[in-house]
């Protein structure tokens, strides 16, 4: 079988090629593809797809060049969560988010400066990455373990070309970054990269090269352990030894839901996506907006709508190995029915919240997804939080760590960035995972997976992905149109309707404004790689142009 040629979004060498909204289309193969955020991923699962590998190697290789190329999203020092589909074994969700320290507690942050849980080291949490990757190989992969980690270490270790997006955002943290950060990630105190620059990581390469001998014990103890807990509690933070040696992946059930002809697979908590996403399938059942014109202001106003009702019930969630959540309040029939019931297609109307504390959350996050013809597939969302994480970056190898200790309710009652509305079970508390947005989701078809996408992007992934199923699967639009397709998003609170900056014709937002609507613009409402297998067998894979990305395969 010949190969496919690679859409990419940039060249390794012809630096000017990297350019935000460059336009994609759908890339097809036979075999298997992938959707991810980076060129340099794509040709590496390639390398790994022509070696023999499987979905969860391909899904491994591409996680760990991520960690090296791509560090302000998809470090060492975040964590993530995987939708797995491989062979007979039922569909599976690895948990590798981050966990709170032991030292920290609901009162923690109380006392600290208001951005305690942002910048520094308060606000770094256990991470997860050298683990999930591991187990993701251990229990599912097929090639040898260092065959995966040694592409990594080469990028790592021989450089790899700067684009555009990693010299934005790394010159967009300058100001935060510790010492560490500005040794590792700048030239020198006077000196930036430029798109194009070689950068050369041999400390990250050392710490990978013990990785591929001995696994995560390359991380979670030794050297890099001890660089990390330094770096942290020099940088006021209470991470120790134990919380890194004791950190675990967790294996949970997919939360599902039968959508028309197709089963879904979505994330439990701690994601809130996948609940959102339910219930938003159930009310998209009840009002049926695909009645209505495609791309038309009532169609838009009835996803708007549905959003809205969907985030309401996101304020009641937590780690469920700390809190009970009232699941079957939010997905029983009388309270969907109650939600539906509540939308008009005439005008806008906002309900009572059901909790009064609001949720953080932050867009620096990345998803890819791996798909075959057979219907094995990976999708995996990885996260540091904010751009950087905490800014924090050890100061010997070189690892970004994440802040994801924002992403719980740290400070009760008070608002935060993205005006989120959370309740007691995200409160801060040791060994605890916080509550988010990330929504790995897989569809399947006839007993086979035909869908496998996701997105960054904060509480905007859980619209995201939501309308790009919709529009892929009601809609029967090809995956890239259903991904580019102008996108709203509405969270509950604030009582806004955010939309994408560029795609909506005027008079679709006058209407809009005339039923109620208080319209704000976004950069972007998630940004959705995804793959999907046709009926006809073709694989096609897009990348959301809202953002650098790139696909490809066999």
């Amino acid at each position: 079988m010949s190969k496919l040629k690679c859409i990419k979004f940039y060249s390794f060498v012809l630096i000017f090629i990297y350019s935000s909204f460059a336009q994609a289309v759908p890339v097809e193969g036979k075999k298997m593809m992938i959707a991810a955020p980076s060129p340099y991923a794509i040709e590496v699962g390639k390398k790994i797809i022509a070696k023999g590998g499987n979905v969860a190697d391909v899904a491994t290789v591409v996680g760990l060049t991520l960690a090296v190329t791509s560090p302000y999203f998809a470090s060492f020092g975040g964590g993530g969560f995987a939708l797995i589909k491989i062979g007979k074994k039922p569909v599976s969700v690895m948990d590798f988010r981050e966990v709170a320290p032991e030292k920290t507690h609901p009162k923690f942050y109380l006392n600290l400066k208001e951005d305690a849980s942002q910048n520094g080291g308060t606000a770094v949490g256990v991470p997860g990455v050298a683990a999930g990757m591991f187990e993701l190989h251990k229990k599912y992969g097929k090639l040898p373990w260092s065959i995966l980690v040694e592409q990594a270490y080469l990028l790592a270790k021989n450089g790899f070309h700067l684009s555009g997006e990693w010299i934005d955002r790394t010159n967009q943290s300058k100001d935060r970054f510790n010492s560490g950060g500005k040794k590792h990630f700048f030239k020198n105190s006077k000196s930036k990269y430029v798109a194009g620059d070689l950068l050369v990581q041999k400390p990250l390469a050392k710490f990978l090269k013990n990785y591929k001998e001995i696994g995560p014990k390359a991380f979670y103890a030794g050297p890099v352990a001890k660089d990390i807990v330094e770096t942290v509690n020099s940088t006021g933070g209470v991470l120790t030894y134990k919380d890194l040696a004791s950190y675990k992946v967790r294996w949970l059930k997919p939360l599902t839901h039968n959508f028309e002809k197709f089963k879904v697979y979505l994330m439990p908590p701690p994601s809130s996506g996948g609940i959102v996403i339910k219930t938003a399938l159930s009310l998209i059942e009840h009002l049926n907006p695909e009645k209505q014109q495609n791309f038309s202001i009532n169609e838009y106003h009835l996803i708007a709508e549905i959003l809205n009702r969907s985030f309401r019930g996101r304020a009641l969630l937590g780690d469920p190995d700390f809190y009970k959540n009232p699941m079957d309040q939010l997905l029983s029939k009388k309270y969907l029915k109650e939600l539906a019931n509540s939308i008009s297609l005439a005008k806008t109307q906002q309900l009572k919240p059901l909790s009064e504390n609001d949720i953080k959350e932050s867009n620096e996050t990345t998803h890819y997804s791996v798909l075959d013809s057979e219907g094995n597939s990976v999708a995996i969302t990885v996260t540091l939080n904010g751009n950087y994480g905490s800014a924090v970056v050890s100061n010997q190898f070189g690892i970004a760590l994440n802040n994801e200790m924002d992403d719980f309710t740290t400070r009760p009652g008070e608002p935060n960035m993205y005006g989120l509305v959370q309740g007691s079970g995200n409160y801060v508390e040791a060994g605890k995972r916080p509550l988010s947005s990330m929504s790995p989701t897989l569809v399947e078809k006839n007993g086979k997976i035909i869908l496998s996408l996701g997105a960054p992007g904060g509480p905007t992934i859980i619209s995201g992905v939501l309308q790009v199923i919709y529009r892929s699967l009601v809609r029967n639009l090809n995956i890239d149109r259903a991904i580019q397709a102008p996108r709203v998003h509405h969270q509950f609170l604030p009582n806004q309707l955010f939309i994408d900056e560029w795609g909506f014709q005027p008079a679709t937002l006058n209407g809009l404004r005339t039923k109620g609507h208080q319209l704000v613009e976004k950069p972007f409402i998630g940004r959705v790689n995804a793959v999907r297998l046709k009926d006809d067998g073709v694989l096609e894979a897009a990348f959301d142009t809202r953002g650098e990305g790139s696909a490809g395969g066999y």
